[in-house]
């Protein structure tokens, strides 16, 4: 059974449910315990429901009281490191700038912070990016073609001829996320799809960005996209486990840790 495919058995099962059990999905789709628990940890990400002991459940309403930046919910600390450090990224765009902005939440939000800037020409495999920008006047935007997956909310495998004109262009800037970094496989993304449009994009510009929350430290995903050593520029939190910032400081790569504000 395809992940999509168990996926949309556990949503069913919540919605009846209001819970489900490790247990039940291993015997249900026949997967094993370490496939469901990957399938579990996705499905939370998407915000479709909260990671139980041995199970998920449906998540709380949520608060009237939650706070939105730009139309994205702020949900905890960790969607405010990915506010301050989106904020950080938009100050380092120029007028008249060709941008490539990457997939994520953390992309998401820094789309909505430069809908202002003046003469940007911006590239992106990211839907929601492209609706962020859509409506700004002095914008150029394109959306690159290819496949999206089921529960995506971005382009995840480029088409062919894509890929090709592709290599004819030429960014000030790319701006990425990653699903995961520590210092032995480096970057990692869980669609393996994303590591050849990435690496082809480092080769393209002037400036390579990667913006990193502090959940993003130590933790790998499936595909290797760029050893720990990449020159780019890093732009973080405090919260950035001392390893390493001591990693980039040691390899001459530039870091921006920032400060963390008080939710308002």
């Amino acid at each position: 059974m395809k992940y999509w495919d168990r996926e949309k058995k556990v949503l069913e099962l919540l919605h009846e449910h209001g819970a489900v059990a490790l247990a039940e999905i291993c015997e249900l789709t026949g997967a094993s315990v370490a496939t469901v628990r990957r399938d579990f940890d996705e499905i939370q990400k998407k915000g479709l429901a909260q990671r139980t002991h041995g199970g998920l459940k449906l998540p709380e309403k949520k608060s009237e009281h939650n706070r939105y930046v730009n139309g994205t919910e702020i949900v905890d600390e960790i969607d405010n490191e990915k506010m301050i450090i989106a904020r950080e990224a938009a100050a380092q765009v120029n007028p008249g700038e060709s941008i490539f902005i990457g997939a994520g939440k953390t992309c998401n939000m820094f789309a909505a912070m430069i809908r202002d800037v003046e003469r940007l020409t911006v590239v992106t495999t990211s839907i929601t990016a492209v609706l962020e920008l859509a409506g700004s006047p002095n914008i150029s935007v394109t959306l690159l073609g290819g496949d999206v997956h089921t529960g995506k909310n971005y382009i995840e495998t480029l088409d062919g001829d894509i890929s090709h004109t592709l290599r004819g262009y030429y960014f000030d800037k790319v701006f990425l996320t990653v699903e995961g970094v520590d210092l032995e496989r480096g970057y990692t993304v869980q669609d393996k799809n994303r590591t050849a449009l990435y690496t082809q994009l480092s080769r393209m510009t002037r400036r390579l960005y990667m913006l990193l929350d502090s959940a993003k430290f130590d933790r790998r995903a499936f595909a290797t996209m760029f050893p720990p050593e990449k020159t780019c520029r890093v732009i973080s939190t405090v919260n950035m486990p001392q390893k390493f910032a001591d990693f980039y400081t040691q390899h001459g790569i530039m870091h921006t840790l920032l400060p963390i504000n008080e939710r308002k």
